[in-house]
């Protein structure tokens, strides 16, 4: 019947340990490599990797899945958004709404996918 009546309590160190190994990740390909979509791509094989352990463990429904996805995103996708968004010294402030928009969109919709793919399968009685 999985957990009817027990709400399962949040471990926000370990999905801040998740968060903060992706940031590093990112950091480091961030560094070795200057492409946006490479240093994005590092971000979301982090997400890619939580969600294949949150499908594996049938613990996650979907708003759980997707609140620890955006939170780990968040953390992952930081570096990302330091050294790609805001350094452009040559952007007006229209693009870097529009920059940073794009950005949070698609970041939205990657958590999405990940929580959609992450969620507990229906149980049938």
């Amino acid at each position: 019947m999985g957990n009817l009546f027990l709400r399962e309590k949040e471990n926000w160190l370990a999905w801040s340990i998740w968060g903060l190994l992706g940031a590093f990740v990112t950091l480091y390909v961030a560094m070795s490599t200057n492409a946006a979509p490479f240093i994005a791509g590092s971000a979301v094989s982090v997400l890619v990797l939580l969600t294949w352990w949150m499908q594996q463990s049938k613990r996650f429904d979907f708003g759980r899945a997707f609140k620890v996805c955006c939170y780990v995103l968040m953390l992952s996708i930081l570096p990302t958004f330091m050294f790609v968004i805001v350094p452009s010294d040559d952007l007006n402030r229209f693009d870097l709404i529009f920059q940073g928009v794009t950005f949070f969109s698609l970041s939205l919709l990657v958590c999405l996918v990940c929580s959609w793919i992450a969620r507990r399968p229906k149980q049938y009685y």
